[in-house]
This record gives structure tokens, sequence and C-alpha cells, in this order.
């Protein structure tokens, strides 16, 4: 069902980078935070902002099958109800054309050991390829309404 799933969080020149990077691995399961490599596993990239100021990049990627399925079911599960149906309704406006699905966390929130779905740009990004063969949107629709009936 899923090709792979990016997780990206931007750490502004006033942000503890060390928080950052926690509340981007408490949306990992178990599995794979507790890993003796998950903080090689993390991309890291100091860019410029708009106004000239320092920012960190972290992205991690994930493409192993159990690794994708248990994100996944975290990211979903541990999701309040309201938040569950919420995402469900919205699953149309957040998957793309290219069958990308678009989901962002509070980074706050994260680092305060709650999972809670984000609607701005300072939050945690969460990228999810959909699998489907040949490529249909209508199908990756299906499939994610089907997984979202299943939680």
């Amino acid at each position: 069902m899923i090709h792979y799933i990016t997780l990206r969080v931007t750490a502004h020149a006033t942000e503890d980078r060390d928080r950052v990077i926690s509340a981007l691995k408490f949306l990992l399961p178990d599995v794979i935070r507790n890993s003796s490599d998950i903080d090689e596993q993390i991309n890291s990239m100091v860019v410029e902002g708009h106004y000239g100021n320092p920012m960190a990049l972290y992205s991690l990627d994930f493409k192993r099958k159990a690794e994708t399925s248990a994100l996944m079911n975290r990211l979903v599960s541990e999701l309040s109800k309201s938040q569950r149906d919420e995402l469900f309704r919205q699953l149309d406006e957040r998957l793309d054309d290219q069958l990308m699905l678009h989901l962002r966390f509070s980074k706050q929130e994260a680092y305060s050991g709650k999972l809670v779905t984000e609607s701005s740009s300072d939050a945690i990004a969460v990228k999810i390829k959909i699998a489907t063969y040949p490529k249909d949107r209508n199908k990756a629709l299906e499939m994610l309404e089907d997984f979202f009936e299943q939680i």
C-alpha cells in the first residue's frame, strides 16, 4: 500500500534543535524510535530563511514495508477519534495527483508527548507515497479509506 514515508521538520534559530528532533522522533513507533541507529538516520541541512536567519531542516525516510506499516499505523491510530474522522473526511484533498498523502503534526504537541494534527506550516510534515499498479488516484483513495475504517 505504501512506497515510502518522509517526515520533515524545520528548527528555526530561536528553537532548541534537540527539542525539535525529539518531537520528530515522537511520531515514530517504538520499534523505530528505539533502534540503535535512529539518530544516524536523521538527515540534517542548514538553510537560510526568508530574512537571512539560519534554519535547520531535519528529515527521515522510510521505505521498508515493516517500517512504513508500523509508522502509518502509529500516525493514524494514536490520533483522537475526532482527528481521525476529520482526516478521513479530508483524504480526497490531502491526496495529490502523484498519490502523495500530505499530513502535518504539531511540533509543540509532539514534544509534549501528544500526536495532534496541525494546519500551520510550522509543523512536522509527513508525506506518504501510496502505491497502486497502475497508478490510480481513485484506487489509492479507496485503499486509504479502507485503512482508516479498519483502525
